[in-house]
Parts: C-alpha cells; sequence; structure tokens
C-alpha cells in the first residue's frame, strides 16, 4: 500500500503534463480537465496563501489585539481597511460595481506615489548611465578602445572598441524613431527610420528567442522527471 502512494502522485503528475501536452494536437476535453485542474489548484493555493500570511496576520490578529487592549481607533482603522477592500468584491454584481474603483484608486494611486521614485532610480537611471558607461564605470564612447584595437588588431580588440558605440548609436536611433513629434519630412528621421527597425528587430529578436529558449529549458525539465524520475520510482515501486 505504501509503495502505492509512492508511485501515485508522481503518476498523477505525469498524466497531467502528457494531458497539458496534448493540446498541440488539438484542444480537446483532456487539455481542458487538466487546465481547470491547475487553475483550480493555483487560485485554491493563492487564496490559502493570502488568508493564513495577510488577511490573518496583517489584518484579523491586530485588530483583535487592539480591541483587547482597549486601542477603539486602531481597531477601527483596521475594519475601515478591510471593508474597503471588500468593496473589491462588488464587481461580482453589475449594480454594485462601481463601488470597486475606490479601492482600484486607492491601490493605484498608493502604488503609483509609492512606487515611482525607486522605479525610476532602478529602471531609469540605471538604464541611462548603463547607455553609456560600462559597468567597471568606462565611457562606452572610450576612444582608448580604438587605440588599443589599432595597436593590436585582433578580433576581440574589435569587438570591445565597437560594442559601446553600437548601443549608443542603436538606443538614439531607436529614441529618435519613437519622438513622433518631430515631422516625417524631417531628414534626421527619415534617415534613422530603417537603421532604427534592424535595431527594434534585433532587440523582438533576441528577446523572443530567450523566451523561446526558457520555455525550452521547461519542456527539458518535465521530460527529464518523466523519463529519469518518474521512470526509477516506477522501477523502483514494481521491482520492490
Amino acid at each position: 500500500m505504501e509503495a502505492i502512494s509512492t508511485l501515485f502522485w508522481p503518476t498523477v503528475a505525469v498524466l497531467l503534463t502528457l494531458a497539458i501536452y496534448t493540446f498541440l494536437w488539438e484542444d480537446n476535453p483532456i487539455y481542458k480537465v487538466a487546465e481547470h485542474i491547475f487553475t483550480g489548484v493555483s487560485v485554491g493555493y493563492m487564496i490559502a496563501q493570502s488568508w493564513h500570511n495577510i488577511i490573518m496576520p496583517k489584518l484579523i490578529v491586530p485588530t483583535t489585539n487592539y480591541f483587547s487592549n482597549g486601542r477603539y481607533l486602531l481597531a477601527i482603522y483596521f475594519i475601515i481597511g478591510g471593508l474597503i477592500g471588500l468593496l473589491y468584491l462588488s464587481r461580482f454584481s453589475e449594480k454594485t460595481s462601481w463601488l470597486s474603483r475606490y479601492p482600484i484608486a486607492i491601490t493605484v494611486g498608493f502604488y503609483a506615489g509609492f512606487k515611482i521614485v525607486p522605479i525610476w532610480m532602478t529602471n531609469v537611471s540605471k538604464q541611462l548611465n548603463a547607455t553609456i558607461q560600462y559597468p567597471n564605470g568606462d565611457s562606452m564612447l572610450n576612444l582608448k578602445m580604438f587605440g588599443k584595437f589599432f595597436d593590436n588588431p585582433t578580433w576581440g580588440n574589435f569587438i570591445s572598441a565597437i560594442n559601446g558605440p553600437i548601443i549608443v548609436i542603436g538606443v538614439l536611433l531607436v529614441l529618435i524613431y519613437f519622438f513622433f513629434s518631430f515631422s516625417n519630412d524631417n531628414i534626421v528621421v527619415r534617415a534613422s527610420r530603417k537603421p532604427a527597425l534592424v535595431v527594434l528587430m534585433l532587440g523582438f529578436g533576441g528577446s523572443f528567442g530567450y523566451t523561446f529558449m526558457a520555455r525550452i529549458s521547461l519542456f527539458i525539465g518535465r521530460m527529464n522527471y518523466i523519463f529519469s524520475d518518474w521512470i526509477e520510482i516506477l522501477t523502483t515501486t514494481l521491482g520492490g
């Protein structure tokens, strides 16, 4: 009995994996069952996590503690916050769905104000700096790189010399391409259009390739689970 229970859940995982991959053939009931199981388990897990990690420790427990300690104003503060959060559920009714705009507005407004400075510092500012400087602080338009190449004309020195200028010029071309305030008759805009498209396609192609390889990595992981881990469990269980 113990051997069967050891084999049962890995086998369920294998069957669900194969059920998901049946979508490659066509949309079918087997895929739908696996999809609904995945969605249901994910939603159930998130609800449980939200209850135990957010609602209980950050709302219910503090509220009851404040009431028991006589700190009623703080308890009312938490109750008001909880009631505002419950307004999200008003979207289930067409008549009261407009009430959900209030918690959405509060959430979006708070995070927009709270995150704008960190996002600027971590994303925009650092990306701007990374466009003109190497991680070691050297400028990407450093002429010493070209001098090093002419002194020692190797392939590695050539790549090091043109790498920075290509990045800087590519960024400028894409920025010019998206400046819609300029007239299309502007000679700079017209001259930069095709090179900017080339840079964009290279960027999109690299992003797609990275995403594709990530998906292939997931596929290899599942196949490794089936043909290595599960087969080992199967042979051990049946052989034992």
